[in-house]
């Protein structure tokens, strides 16, 4: 049985307008059961605990879309906006799918800019986290 997760306040920097021009979107999948998004949800409340502007964004079946999510950070006056997948390695998604979206957000929104981080299994240290998980895990 999962712990029911840590209620966060609600973040005072949500729609009180930009304190830098930067903002996050961490982009998921999506799933139908919706306490899959907790970890997710965690991780953006931490971040917005930490002063960073964050939103989650989903590829599919759960909202808001990485369209939605851009659109609120410029209406809110964000000029660069970094997307975060949270996808352990380059698959189609990341390849293809992401690619077409961000160049539509480019376009759609030509005043801001759009940056990309890798995929969450091409870093060194996530790696080396999953590694210590799983040997813990066997222990």
């Amino acid at each position: 049985m999962r712990a029911p997760s840590a209620q966060v306040p609600p973040d005072p920097l949500v729609g009180a307008g930009p304190m830098s021009s930067s903002a996050v979107i961490l982009f998921a999948h999506g799933a139908r059961e919706p306490d899959w998004a907790q970890p997710l949800e965690l991780v953006r409340d931490r971040l917005r605990a930490e002063g960073l502007r964050v939103e989650l964004a989903y590829l599919e079946i759960m909202a808001p879309s990485l369209e939605d999510a851009a659109r609120s950070l410029i209406a809110d006056g964000y000029k660069t906006v970094t997307i975060v997948p949270l996808f352990l390695a380059q698959g189609k998604h990341l390849k293809r799918q992401l690619p077409e979206m961000v160049a539509t957000l480019r376009k759609r929104h030509a005043d801001a800019e759009f940056r990309v981080a890798p995929a969450l299994g091409d870093d060194p240290e996530i790696l080396a986290a999953i590694t210590a998980w799983v040997n813990r895990a066997v222990r």
